[in-house]
């Protein structure tokens, strides 16, 4: 299976190095690159590409604003984000607005083409320096136990397979239960976490799985 894809990126060198992983990708068709969020907005109309690679901060429109204008019109294309940033804030807000992928631009060149294919193929994908950022930036041993003792076996997995991207009825078919049976769990883990708002759930899976 192929993906068709754009980039987009302000910055000439970077986003020639970005634009010849791509395009060595076997599974890939090379849809087109842009050089601010404007142009980025427009090719994804045009070209209706099944993966964007956006630089977060770009002029005009950033990354994230392309992402939500996209999606908010209701476009398939999924998102990978490129930063410099780590910080907890940067990354919340790139998992509110749908973005799939979110790639530290110091590890592109290494973790690209393992992004783009999990991101293909419905999955999400961190960069694990971000996750490891995260995670070390608060003091968790004692919360990661709590969690441990809080969250029975099979909530776990469900965990899992969330930070993986997965639906609840695919969650369900993975675990041979029904929908109503996955939604009444996510609702009583997020209860037992205090987990509130949109995607609170998502994000947790993703900074945890590990952990548990």
């Amino acid at each position: 299976m192929s993906y068709k894809i754009i980039i987009a990126d302000d910055h000439p060198i970077f986003r020639s190095g970005i634009r010849e992983i791509v395009k060595n990708m076997p599974f890939v068709e090379w849809k087109g690159e842009a050089v601010n969020g404007l142009e980025a907005y427009q090719l994804i109309l045009a070209t209706q590409p099944d993966i964007a690679i956006l630089d977060l901060e770009m002029p005009i429109l950033n990354g994230l604003e392309v992402c939500k204008k996209i999606l908010s019109e209701k476009h398939a294309t999924k998102f990978i984000i490129l930063t410099m940033h780590k910080e907890k804030h940067f990354f919340d807000d790139a998992i509110e607005s749908g973005v799939k992928g979110y790639l530290l631009k110091d590890n592109a060149i290494e973790e690209l083409i393992t992004c783009v294919q999990k991101v293909g193929m419905g999955e999400k994908y961190v960069s694990p320096e971000i996750e490891n950022y995260l995670i070390e930036g608060q003091s968790l041993s004692l919360e990661i136990k709590k969690l441990k003792e809080l969250l029975t076996p099979t909530e776990k997995v469900i965990v899992k397979l969330i930070s993986q991207g997965k639906t609840s009825p695919e969650i369900a078919n993975n675990l041979f239960v029904s929908v109503n049976t996955v939604e009444n769990h996510r609702y009583n883990i997020a209860k037992k976490l205090n987990l509130e708002g949109k995607n609170s759930l998502l994000k947790f899976a993703l900074q945890y799985k590990d952990s548990l």
